[in-house]
């Protein structure tokens, strides 16, 4: 999965836990499709800040969650583009993502389906806290 999408992926899911009421029909039908792509590519994750843009609840917080990592990225990395994360939490990260964006109600699955572990390493990752196993 390219650095980028991790994440977007990662401060997207951040912002569907903190949110309290379920998504509108038209944007949870946009997550169902993209759930479709993950399957065969896990890089095809649409385009998730038009998403999030369309919906101001979501879009709030996700504006608020990716200044946060681009706050704590750019005094780790410096002018260089973000590293892989490793495997077990790419493949972890995935999974998390086509378990929320498949189900009907994307929020409460993000709620249950994403632990905050799995979160966490991915933004000590991003953030340079751990490095590359």
């Amino acid at each position: 999965m390219k650095p980028n999408n991790i994440i977007t992926l990662t401060v997207f899911l951040t912002a569907l836990k903190q949110l309290d009421e379920p998504l509108p029909e038209n944007i949870q039908t946009q997550l169902n499709d993209i759930s479709k792509g993950l399957i065969t590519d896990p890089d095809s994750i649409g385009n998730l800040d038009t998403i999030a843009e369309s919906y101001p609840p979501l879009d709030k917080i996700y504006q608020i969650e990716f200044a946060r990592i681009e706050e704590n990225s750019s005094e780790c990395n410096r002018g260089g583009s973000p590293l892989p994360l490793p495997t077990e939490q790419t493949a972890e990260l995935t999974n998390a993502v086509f378990n929320v964006f498949s189900n009907n109600n994307s929020v409460a699955a993000a709620k249950i389906a994403v632990k905050p572990n799995l979160l966490q390493r991915v933004w000590d990752f991003i953030n340079g806290r751990i490095e590359n196993e």
